[in-house]
């Protein structure tokens, strides 16, 4: 029999609202989706000018191959893209899961400081240039505070970036440290390790551990003959210590104590790709269940066991996220968020913020008691003020309200080749930058499954 199968939530008790912030989310009921009503990123990206429709092209932060990081502390998910020949935006933007609205705390880069043609690890004005961020952001917690980046495709020519950029929470600043080995690329999922403070990466050759503390490199286990694929999610169980990678049809896991790296996994049930398709899924660990969570589109969840190399369903009810719609899959955009006990997941910037719960309780918020019977994550600062270097502000949108962006410099020219999230694929296969669309599947095989009898199905509480 395969071990592929439907499950139930631990129990079905009476959720306690969370006494910081009793909303929807607080009443979610395990298994359920909820779409957040009002939240569109778009209310916050930077407004057009007559050199550059920056309100139509920041969808590409999200659409063409863009990531992300959560904040556990804080409960804000943290998004950064852009790049190649899709956008040449390099704002950071934030959605926070108990303001319930979006922020733009930095940038852009203004338009006479962002150069045309070429590849432009750095703007003019000494910050990131613009790139598909795929799974190469992290969040360090303090006493960093930092969104870390790593790789990606660069505006606009669509070569890899080498460098390694901090955005500081502290004072919204952009800093460099030090660049990665030759052999990183500009798809190479990373985690943050708790237990050492470090950031493991996977390069094409070998596994990398980066120390943000002493800024340095360390390699480790080295590849059996090639490691990459760019359209993968990867996630970190911080007691095992054993991350997962999964996407482009295979899923692989490597074990940070024992510097063990096993490459496409032989899976008990239905293989990667006819679950998940040929992107990437999203894909995190969720503390109060202990299990890691892949979710390929739709309502179904599913949750993976290392030990038995097998997947379970998790039969969703609520509101339809729908299919993951974005080049190359999810990435970093599906995140556990602790502070309210729920996944978080964005799409499309049009479209609103949904969250997913899949065990009980409602988080830790910050600063506060454990409420609802959630997991806390690494204690986070309060929010920041100000912003620099060019920054517009505390911008929010969604039901906290929402606000204009302000202008950006009239000076520079747009430049040519850009693309939108409609013809991105095309574009940056033709580039050489090697990404490729990947849209995931909807998972219609779930249905076979289940209707098979493969274990009993019953309803979430």
């Amino acid at each position: 029999m395969s071990a592929l199968r439907t499950t139930l939530p631990l129990t079905c008790a009476l959720l306690t609202p969370s006494i910081a912030a009793a909303d929807a989310i607080d009443e979610l009921a395990p298994g359920t989706w909820y779409a957040i009503p009002g939240t569109p990123m778009r209310a916050v990206c930077p407004p057009s000018n007559e050199f550059y429709d920056w309100n139509f092209h920041c969808q590409n932060v999200i659409a063409a191959w863009g990531g992300g990081a959560l904040d556990g502390g804080r409960g804000r998910l943290v998004l950064w893209g852009g790049g190649h020949g899709d956008y040449r935006g390099n704002e950071v933007y934030v959605f926070d899961l108990h303001a319930l609205a979006w922020s733009r705390p930095w940038g852009p880069t203004p338009d006479a400081q962002i150069p045309t043609g070429g590849t432009h690890e750095v703007y003019d004005d000494g910050n990131p240039g613009s790139r598909h961020t795929y799974s190469g952001l992290t969040y360090l917690p303090p006493p960093h505070d930092a969104l870390i980046s790593m790789g990606g495709s660069l505006w606009q020519s669509g070569f890899f970036g080498v460098g390694t950029w901090r955005f500081g929470f502290g004072d919204n600043t952009w800093t460099r440290s030090g660049d990665g080995p030759p052999e990183m690329g500009y798809g190479d999922p990373s985690v943050f390790d708790p237990q050492t403070g470090h950031v493991f990466r996977r390069t094409n050759s070998r596994m990398v551990e980066y120390d943000p503390v002493a800024d340095t490199f360390t390699d480790r286990a080295a590849s059996n003959g090639g490691f990459w694929a760019a359209n993968v999610s990867a996630a970190l169980d911080p007691d095992a210590r054993l991350m997962i990678i999964i996407g482009e049809g295979r899923l692989d896991t490597y074990d940070l104590a024992t510097d063990t790296y096993v490459q496409d996994v032989a899976i008990d049930g239905p293989d990667i790709e006819t679950m998940f398709g040929t992107g990437s899924p999203g894909v995190d660990f969720d503390p109060t269940t202990g299990q890691f969570v892949v979710w390929g589109g739709g309502l179904d969840v599913l949750t993976y066991d290392p030990q038995a190399a097998s997947f379970e369903v998790h039969t969703g009810a609520g509101d339809d996220p729908g299919p993951i719609t974005g080049s190359g899959g999810a990435f970093g955009r599906f995140r556990y968020a602790p502070t309210r006990n729920v996944f978080v997941w964005v799409d499309h910037v049009d479209a609103d913020v949904f969250v997913f719960r899949l065990g009980e309780g409602t988080g830790v918020p910050p600063g506060g008691d454990d409420t609802g019977g959630g997991s806390s994550g690494d204690a986070g600062e309060g929010e920041t003020g100000g912003a620099a270097d060019g920054s517009t502000g505390d911008e929010v949108s969604g039901s906290a309200g929402a606000g204009d962006a302000a202008a950006t410099d009239p000076v520079d020219s747009t430049p040519t080749g850009e693309t939108t999230s409609a013809n991105a694929a095309a574009d940056d296969t033709a580039s050489g930058c090697g990404c490729a669309a990947s849209p995931l599947r909807g998972a219609p095989w779930l249905s076979l499954v289940i209707a098979a009898g493969l274990r009993r199905r019953r309803s979430w509480c």
